[in-house]
This record gives C-alpha cells, sequence and structure tokens, in this order.
C-alpha cells in the first residue's frame, strides 16, 4: 500500500482548495454534515479502487454523499449491536455491584477491579473487532454498490480474517490521520476547518486501496479458456 500517496493525493487535485473549504465547511453542519463528510470520503475511497487518478469528487454530488454516509451509518450501527450489547451488561453489573455493597471501600474496590482486569480489555477488544468487521461490512458495499452484500456475514469475517493485514494498516493510517487532525486544534482552532476533513480523505484513500487488494477487477470470462479455434487449414478430411 502506498501510505504516503493517502496523504498527498489532495494537493495534487487541480481544484483541491475549493474542494477542502467546502468539506470543511459541511462538516460543521450538525449531522448532516457529518454524515455527508463520511459519504465524501467513502467515495474518495470507490474512486480510487476504481482506478480514477483525480479521486477527490466534486460537491455537486451533496445527495449522493448524504445517501452513501447514511448507508454507512446504518452498516456500522448493525457490526456493532455486540459491542452495543457489552457496555449494557457492564453498566447492568456495575450498579448491582454497587447497590450490593453498598457504600463500603471492599465493594468499590471489587468493582474497580472487576471492570479493570476482565470487563474493560474485554470491552477494548470487542471494539476492535466490531470496527474492523464495519468496515469490511461497508468495504463490500462499496465494491459492490450493494446494501445487500454487507450483511453478509459470513463473507464479511471471511474478508477480516484473510486481509487482517491490510485492516491493520487502515487502522495505523487513521490514527496518523488522526494526529494530521490534531495539528488544527493545537492552532486555536484555525486549521481544524481543514485539517479534519483532510483527515476523512486520507482515510479514505487508504481504504481505496485496501479494496484494490481485496476486490481486484474481474477477468474477462471466456466460454473456453484456451481455446483458440481449429488450426489453420483444417477441414474434412479428404474422400477416396
Amino acid at each position: 500500500m502506498e501510505i504516503g500517496k493517502a496523504f498527498t493525493f489532495v494537493t495534487e487535485d487541480e481544484q483541491w482548495i475549493t474542494k477542502v473549504l467546502i468539506g470543511g465547511l459541511i462538516q460543521f453542519v450538525p449531522l448532516l454534515g457529518t454524515i455527508a463528510i463520511l459519504g465524501y470520503s467513502y467515495r474518495v475511497a470507490q474512486n480510487v479502487a476504481r482506478g480514477n487518478p483525480r479521486p477527490l469528487p466534486a460537491w455537486g454530488e451533496f445527495g449522493d454523499f448524504l445517501g452513501r454516509g447514511f448507508f454507512a451509518l446504518v452498516i456500522q450501527i448493525v457490526y456493532l449491536l455486540p459491542l452495543i450489547v457489552l457496555y449494557g451488561v457492564f453498566a447492568f453489573l456495575t450498579g448491582a455491584a454497587a447497590v450490593a455493597a453498598g457504600d463500603s471501600e471492599a465493594g468499590a474496590g471489587v468493582i474497580g477491579l472487576l471492570g479493570l482486569w476482565f470487563l474493560i480489555p474485554l470491552q477494548s477488544v470487542v471494539a476492535l473487532v466490531c470496527g474492523f468487521a464495519a468496515l469490511a461490512a461497508i468495504m463490500r458495499y462499496l465494491a459492490t454498490d450493494s446494501l445487500g452484500e454487507a450483511f453478509k456475514f459470513g463473507e464479511v469475517i471471511a474478508t477480516l480474517r484473510n486481509h487482517i493485514g491490510s485492516f491493520l494498516m487502515i487502522l495505523a493510517v487513521g490514527i496518523l490521520a488522526g494526529l494530521a487532525a490534531g495539528l488544527g486544534v493545537i492552532a486555536c482552532g484555525i486549521g481544524v476547518l481543514f485539517t479534519g476533513f483532510y483527515a476523512q480523505c486520507v482515510i479514505g484513500h487508504v481504504i481505496g486501496q485496501a479494496m484494490q487488494r481485496i476486490f481486484p477487477p474481474q477477468q474477462p470470462v471466456y466460454a473456453a479458456p484456451g481455446y483458440y479455434g481449429p488450426p489453420p487449414g483444417y477441414g474434412p478430411p479428404p474422400s477416396y
């Protein structure tokens, strides 16, 4: 994967300043802006996966970005359900233990150790697995433009299992992109208009690179592979 390319492709677009400025402003629109930016990022991924030399899309298809981001959000919610249930169980057990222990320091200590040694690490592992599974499902949706493909759970898990290295690379790039976005906050908020949106584009690009490896273009299918017809001069046997 070309990690450096994911961080530099934005400025290779002739209209990148306008696109980044618009994206930076849109992301501050409550809810709809967040969904649209998510959809824009995934359109970048699609363009990269399909070999578009200028993968940064124009903002004229805002409705498409909004719909794509909404579907991606739905997919994420479905795949994060196990984590949501686990959080609910953790909250219930913590509350029940607190009631049973009353105000005793020993009871509070037991609750803390329970969370520290078991439930919190378990939540971290489940969050990572569910997040990767959600991303694999979204990538299947983007590769096929079919929402149903995202919910073929067996195939999604197989995709994740067979390409875990690509997903770990996406995670690493996401962390780096988040650090880059943090530069806007460090600059007293002046640059956050641009760096937050830029980070989403970087993540979209690396997802697109992973899609190229995981879902390669289909090769032409011939009726009879390896068959090229009769040799020259072939005809019926001579009559005697």
